[in-house]
């Protein structure tokens, strides 16, 4: 029989080896034991978030004033409304990049009709009234940042707006076009594309790319664009339709411009 003295380290070692040593898998393993986590989301979401994600990034590379000013603009004669030409290209690309095409998408990839995708008119008893009392109660604040220097030396996004009557009504009318793919890509293709599998939390994910994307305006706005994208959100919720929050959000930002052209008027 060993002594007791070598008994005690054999013992130790035996203590010190680690217990349930996790059984190394491959990568397929592995992915099948993420996948089963989100076993409950599906592939269609999925997708929406990829499409989404493309369409938004597409439009900032290729839809922006910036980039027509550099690619298009020589090929436009100089007019008294040549200052608004590239704020007519950037709107018109976000109705045809976030408006036009994920509603098309929603029609032949994803089969949903107008209802199913937010488009068609929804509860429109409860849409109008709600937007327009949001509107008016909202009209006390937009006169108040009205005054603040951040707003006055922002907006409008194109000073010459300001030009005359008719520049100011081509202008907000080519702004109020942009606003229906502004809002759709977020209350109409990924919220009403995501509300089937994550319910009104859909309203919560929506929010996040439209309020990061107010980066480069002022504070104020951008922290505002968390409340603002969530009102929206259930706001389209509600009324089965983005078109609400469209009509909310463009009377909201065509008021902010008129306002501030006021304050500068001599």
């Amino acid at each position: 029989m060993e002594p007791a003295e070598y008994a005690e380290p054999a013992a130790l070692s035996r203590v010190q080896q680690p217990e349930n040593r996790p059984e190394r898998r491959g990568l397929r393993e592995e992915w099948n034991s993420i996948r089963g986590l989100g076993s409950g989301l599906g592939f269609t979401p999925a997708l929406i978030f990829v499409l989404a994600t493309f369409l938004i990034i597409v439009f900032h590379e290729n839809g922006s004033s910036s980039f027509f000013s550099i690619h298009f603009a020589k090929f436009f004669k100089k007019t008294d409304f040549s200052g608004i030409y590239p704020a007519f290209y950037w709107y018109g690309m976000s109705f045809l990049l976030l408006g036009a095409i994920p509603l098309f998408l929603m029609r032949t990839v994803f089969r949903r009709e107008a209802p199913e995708s937010g488009a068609a008119l929804g509860d429109w008893k409860f849409g109008l009234p709600a937007a327009l009392t949001a509107y008016f109660a909202f009209l006390p604040i937009l006169v108040l940042v009205s005054y603040l220097p951040e707003f006055r030396s922002k907006y409008p996004l194109f000073p010459d707006a300001g030009n005359s009557a008719w520049h100011l009504i081509a202008y907000e009318a080519s702004y109020a076009v942009y606003f229906i793919g502004w809002e759709y890509v977020f209350r109409g293709f990924l919220l009403f594309g995501l509300v089937r599998r994550l319910g009104p939390y859909a309203v919560f994910v929506q929010m996040i790319p439209f309020a990061l994307l107010h980066f480069g305006k002022p504070e104020l706005e951008t922290i505002s664009a968390i409340v603002a994208g969530i009102v929206l959100g259930f706001l389209a919720l509600r009324a089965r339709s983005f078109w609400y929050g469209w009509l909310l959000h463009s009377l909201v930002a065509i008021t902010n411009d008129v306002l501030i052209l006021w304050h500068k008027s001599p």
